[in-house]
């Protein structure tokens, strides 16, 4: 029904209009009537309405609402042929909407339903004939074989309802487990980011790159060896006046080693007065630390400066106490081994950071192994090359990305790989997945290639129309054995007949469901 083809207008305060159009029907004009609340309503059926609203089932329809409803309801009907069928049901009718108008302000409301009175039944026309009464037919007595017959009958009426009962109320319900077998697969599954869904076909599954900046530090024991020197080495000279006065010699007159490319220098630690033409002893002190310093007697046999053209030098006996001893020092080989695990420390906390949902998407996970370093944005050594240490430390920072695959699409690879080894006569009732590592070596199509390793739980195949019109009819006990007999069962079936007096399966398959519940995973 449409109500919005109802043309609702307030006629005046004390009462609304209801123009009936020619889409409305009755129901339509009932839910204008409920809509109207408790004011008085007046019904206007024009000229134009040509169909509908001739039978009086129209008017009582909405005159039984009207009633309920206790409302004032009147009509304005134009047609003089429909308005004796408004007033038999009950209703006030108006020739003209002035008529009710006239109506309205005279009584202040429209005049209240009345009962509804029967249509007079038509006179006869004078020249058709009296109706006759038409006369009932005597009974007859039946014959003793026709009750015979009829009691034959309604026997074999009632057995063919007993039987009819027999067969089709009693239910059975049978809880089947059968037997169940778990198998592993290790599937390899490539992954290739340039592709924009899964290719069962070949086993590959699309990727999402991401990555970020990560830091490591290690520290390595340093295996480089090098000489470390203490002391300087100390003696003493002899000097020796060139001149015929007497010579003053300053503490730090530098003497050396004349022999070798690299000679080897001392200074005077005190001043020293030499008598003309005369010699004196002098102390003195290398001026480098370490066992160069430790020189053979008559080796110093040079005074450096102006000092030299007066006076001569040598050395008695050699110089001593400079030392070196081997330490510990960081090399080449030791900044690679830190490095090494500096970047291994980092990809670990890469991997381990990169599998926060602010990196993966719903659903993705980050396969192993698959991690690449993109960039070295800083690496700081604690010491360099050669110097003395016995460890050697880095601080490394790595731009790492990754391939991030969907779990769905992995499994889905795994999933048909498990299916195809799927034995004979089983079918796949779950699976789980555990994901290993990415293959070192390029095994497969894709970029790089990962293991997943899928575990498959299937349970025998059971017929069970088949096991239904086996059993149908038999006692439980002989049906409970017949499918233990003949079907593939981890444990007896379970036959549950309704009502629990009745004895046998139910012979109609209809009657007879069966619930097929896989076995447990370990079972």
């Amino acid at each position: 029904m449409h109500l919005a083809n109802l043309k609702v207008m307030a006629y005046s305060q004390l009462m609304k209009t209801i123009q009936i159009t020619p889409t409305d029907n009755r129901y339509t004009a009932r839910e204008a009537l409920r809509r109207a609340g408790d004011e008085p309503v007046l019904l206007t059926l024009s000229w134009d309405i040509e169909k509908g609203w001739t039978h009086p089932l129209d008017y009582e329809f909405l005159y039984r609402e009207a009633q309920q409803r206790e409302m004032h309801v009147a009509w304005v009907i134009e047609d003089p042929a429909r308005q004796p069928v408004a007033r038999a049901a009950g209703f006030h009718v108006f020739p003209t909407q002035a008529a009710a108008a006239a109506h309205v302000e005279r009584d202040g409301t429209l005049p209240k339903i009345k009962p509804a009175t029967a249509l007079k039944r038509p006179k006869r026309a004078w020249w058709a004939a009296e109706p006759r009464r038409p006369k009932l037919p005597l009974p007859r007595k039946q014959p003793k074989w026709l009750i015979g017959l009829e009691v034959l009958v309604l026997v074999v009426v009632l057995l063919v309802v007993g039987g009819t009962a027999v067969l089709s109320l009693p239910s059975a319900h049978i809880t089947l487990v059968p037997q169940g077998m778990t198998y592993s697969r290790v599937v390899k599954v490539s992954v290739d980011p340039t592709l924009n869904a899964v290719d069962l076909q070949r086993g590959i599954i699309p990727a999402r790159r991401i990555g970020d900046e990560f830091e490591g530090y290690a520290e390595v024991g340093t295996t480089g060896r090098g000489l470390s020197f203490s002391g300087q080495a100390r003696g003493q000279v002899l000097l020796t006046n060139l001149l015929g006065q007497d010579y003053l010699v300053p503490s730090g007159t530098v003497v050396r080693t004349t022999a070798g490319s690299y000679p080897v220098r001392f200074a005077t630690t005190q001043d020293v007065t030499l008598p003309a033409f005369g010699q004196a002893s002098a102390p003195i002190e290398a001026l480098e630390e370490g066992p160069g310093g430790n020189v053979a007697a008559f080796q110093i046999n040079l005074v450096e400066g102006v000092i030299g053209s007066a006076v001569r030098v040598t050395n008695p006996a050699p110089t001593t106490g400079a030392q070196s001893e081997t330490v510990a020092t960081a090399s080449e080989e030791d900044r690679a081994r830190v490095w090494d695990l500096a970047a291994q420390i980092a990809l670990a906390e890469a991997y381990q950071r990169l599998q926060d949902p602010v990196y993966l998407n719903p659903g993705e996970f980050l396969p192993q192994q698959n991690l690449v370093v993109q960039a070295v944005p800083r690496q700081a050594y604690t010491h360099m090359v050669g110097a003395r240490t016995n460890i050697l430390g880095l601080s490394l920072r790595l731009l790492v990305t990754g391939q991030a695959v969907s779990r769905a699409d992995a499994q889905a690879v795994a999933f048909r790989a498990l299916a195809q080894q799927l034995p004979e006569g089983y079918t796949l009732i779950d699976a789980r997945f555990e994901y290993g590592e990415a293959a070192e070596e390029d095994v497969g199509p894709g970029r790089f290639t990962f293991y997943v390793t899928a575990h498959g739980h299937a349970a025998a195949e059971i017929n069970t129309a088949a096991a239904v019109e086996a059993i149908q009819g038999e006692s439980i006990e002989d049906a409970t054995a017949t499918l233990a007999a003949t079907l593939p069962l981890a444990q007896l079936p379970q036959i549950t007949v309704t009502p629990d007096w009745f004895p046998f399966v139910p012979w109609l398959p209809i009657r007879t469901s069966v619930e097929v519940v896989p076995a447990d995973w370990g079972n």
